[in-house]
């Protein structure tokens, strides 16, 4: 939060105004949404877009298509009420329509974004447009060797190097949108400070889709900003070819299959997945029997230690345990685990299958567009006769 003093010195005073004159420079200089953008060759009866794009699994946005111009419609929801927030994203060399305030004014293709979260890193590389990838948020973070070779060779700026948005990093990065991680209209200072310099700021909220297809079908909003649609239309068929061919082979079995826990024990609650969850319906599509499938929770399920504790007794296994990568770590939350049929059997994951030691978890970079490989994952897991031949690429088992 700003904080705000009652008296300001006049050398305070002349300081705010010389950052004033230079953030007017530097909007001048770098804002996409300039005026200045030549039409004289604007065509009002072509289609500027052959190419587009249908959003059928995703909740959180979607897009109308005109002639010359994209409405980008990102949406809240999970709450009382419903909120949307618009972007016309303007095709280069054409007329802005009107009703859109600068800031919700986008030129497209964009040529530099900035993003604050690494489930964006994946859908760049998916349609091979680093290139337009300047800006990231902390390099430790990231499980990509090609996005952080890239950070390595400045060519894309951490943002946030100590953790916290550096507004003057991205001013100077002449980024054009930058991709945070909220709902839309959500109030935060550094992406108001961001937008009052001209730089529109998309919140992604692939975070709170509560399937597999839909965080994937995020991608197709960062196609919307580079104009490639024709590209993501072509790989996204592939994944529902793939994640469909894996839903087919469970539909074989018959009854559901062995039962499981998830989450771990913090303080003297224990939080699972809920039964509305993103946790939960990956299991669900994988036919695992779960205690609290008829939950209505979207998140977190808060419980007390005994009532899960007699579950896991009797689970076969023991999903996503928190931070856990180890047995040791399980049995160092607390001794009695080493009760549970899961622990007996060593049948324990987490998604720790491709993780980096500074803090990046590939499972939230590239495995948020690969999710028939996470599928895969859950069924080699659960039903190892249905897929045989598949290695774990995301999740791993506890040793």
């Amino acid at each position: 939060m700003k904080k705000q003093n009652v008296k300001i010195s006049c050398r305070k005073a002349g300081i705010a105004l010389l950052w004033s004159l230079a953030l007017t420079i530097l909007v001048g200089c770098s804002s996409s949404n300039s005026a200045s953008e030549d039409t004289s060759t604007f065509d009002p009866n072509r289609n500027y877009f052959p190419d587009r794009v249908s959003i059928d699994h995703a909740i959180g946005f979607d897009v109308i298509y005109h002639n010359h111009w994209k409405e980008l419609q990102l949406f809240r929801h999970y709450n009382d009420f419903v909120d949307t927030v618009s972007f016309a994203l303007v095709q280069r060399g054409t007329p802005n329509p009107d009703g859109f305030e600068a800031t919700r004014t986008i030129q497209i293709p964009v040529e530099k974004v900035g993003s604050l979260s690494t489930t964006h890193l994946g859908m760049f590389q998916m349609l091979d447009a680093l290139d337009h990838l300047k800006g990231v948020e902390t390099a430790s973070y990231i499980s990509s060797d090609e996005v952080r070779a890239l950070v390595d060779q400045q060519k894309i700026t951490e943002l946030a190097p100590a953790g916290t948005l550096n507004t003057e990093l991205v001013l100077a990065s002449e980024i054009e949108v930058l991709m945070g991680v909220g709902y839309p209209n959500s109030q935060n200072d550094s992406y108001q400070e961001l937008e009052n310099a001209g730089i529109p700021v998309l919140l992604n909220a692939d975070w709170q889709e509560l399937d597999l297809l839909g965080r994937a079908e995020w991608v197709k909003m960062i196609a919307l900003l580079l104009n490639k649609e024709k590209e993501v239309n072509e790989a996204f068929a592939e994944i529902e070819q793939e994640y469909n061919e894996v839903l087919q082979l469970v539909e074989q079995k018959e009854t559901e299959g062995p039962m499981t826990i998830t989450g771990m024990v913090q303080g003297d609650a224990w939080f699972v997945s809920g039964g509305k969850s993103f946790g939960y319906h990956v299991l669900k599509t994988a036919k695992v029997q779960y205690p609290w499938s008829e939950d209505t929770s979207t998140g977190s399920l808060k419980l007390d230690f005994e009532t899960v504790y007699e579950y896991g007794l009797k689970s076969d296994y023991w999903m996503v345990p928190g931070s856990a990568k180890t047995l040791e770590e399980i049995l160092q939350r607390d001794s009695r685990f080493k009760d549970f049929k899961s622990y007996q059997d060593k049948n324990i994951y987490n998604i720790y299958g491709r993780y980096t030691e500074g803090g990046g978890n590939d499972y939230y970079e590239s495995g948020i567009v690969n999710p028939h490989i996470i599928l895969k994952d859950v069924v080699r897991i659960f039903h190892p006769e249905l897929l045989p031949d598949h290695e774990l690429v995301y999740y791993a088992r506890l040793k």
